[in-house]
């Protein structure tokens, strides 16, 4: 090889080198999860149903309240064993800390608690649920699937600790909160043709029944929008909004619903908000926070012939709120 051909390649070699050393990395704007192998991450999930009830008679003088809660907090460990080649992730969560409370006012000893941070908690049966494990599989979109659950379930042998682990670890619970409902449709932006979200300004809907214990169960239409798509050195940070509002159109999971009032719905004014808020890494394909929060309440007011005219009607108040919540804490 003489010295001018010589001099081509390393020249070549060089431009090649330089070039590559100057190619941003660009970091994906899809709204979509994009977990890493072996990547780490802990979370803290919240949930939380409430029902009230208040039953106020002028003409008695008599006022008759309510309220009960129920509220889970978790904080668990997230570990992405392997990513297929679709991007779906194994990924083994381990349980750090767990607390609950359901709270009735109509019992004053109806109040169950339990926090893995207090000095007795050792000496609880639900203690042997910290530190334990299950699998789920997480795709891009968000939706999960229980690969393993076994350990967790058999952590405890019985008594009502095990009727609630049951439950806080069944394949139902675990998929809701897990699954990351924001995303799921994040592939139908657009009016005219299919076309994953990516820019600020881009929407998508979601149709999806209301949480369970509502009581007049309904169908809602989720309006998903992106509001804000920031760097953060490398990084890209998506912020996404929810509103959503009554819809007519049925989901088989709304079907399947009690009847809540039934027909004494038809007897109440109704009101509601149903929100929610997303923030997403959407290179490192983690949730930095996720919120949504529905609270909805109905009133009926009657007159009867015994009531003085100077007092005003009977009145009824009935309220129901859920809360899902989950943010990045390491």
């Amino acid at each position: 090889m003489n010295a001018k051909k010589i001099v081509s390649v390393v020249l070549m070699g060089v431009i090649l080198f330089v070039s590559a050393g100057l190619k941003p990395n660009k970091a994906s704007t899809q709204m979509r999860l994009n977990l890493s192998p072996q990547s780490e991450t802990t979370y803290k999930v919240v949930t939380e149903s409430g029902k009230d009830y208040s039953f106020v008679q002028p003409s008695v003088n008599k006022t008759k309240e309510r309220h009960t809660v129920g509220r889970v907090e978790m904080v668990f460990a997230q570990k992405v064993e392997s990513v297929d080649k679709k991007g779906v992730a194994a990924a083994v969560i381990t349980i750090q800390e767990l607390k609950y409370l359901t709270d009735s006012q109509k019992d004053a000893n109806a109040v169950l608690t339990f926090d893995s941070s207090s000095e007795n908690a050792k000496s609880d049966p639900m203690f042997a649920l910290i530190g334990q494990s299950y699998k789920i599989s997480i795709s891009p979109a968000g939706e999960v699937a229980v690969l393993d659950a076994a350990a967790i379930r058999s952590a405890i042998a019985s008594g009502f600790a095990k009727k609630f682990a049951d439950r806080l670890f069944s394949d139902e619970e675990i998929k809701n909160r897990h699954q990351v409902l924001a995303l799921m449709n994040a592939d139908k932006a657009g009016k005219k043709a299919n076309k994953m979200a990516s820019k600020k300004g881009d929407k998508w809907v979601d149709i999806s029944a209301s949480p369970q214990g509502m009581l007049k169960p309904k169908t809602f239409e989720k309006t998903y929008a992106i509001t804000n798509i920031k760097s953060q050195g490398k990084e890209k940070i998506a912020t996404v909004t929810m509103n959503a509002a009554p819809s007519s159109k049925r989901v088989e999971a709304s079907k399947k619903e009690d009847a809540g009032m039934g027909f004494f719905a038809n007897m109440f004014d109704e009101k509601d908000s149903y929100t929610g808020k997303m923030v997403i890494n959407l290179t490192t394909g983690q949730i930095i926070s996720y919120t949504e929060n529905l609270k909805a309440e109905w009133f009926a007011a009657e007159s009867t012939e015994e009531q003085k005219s100077d007092k005003g009607p009977d009145q009824l108040t009935m309220g129901f709120s859920s809360l899902y919540s989950i943010e990045k804490v390491k």
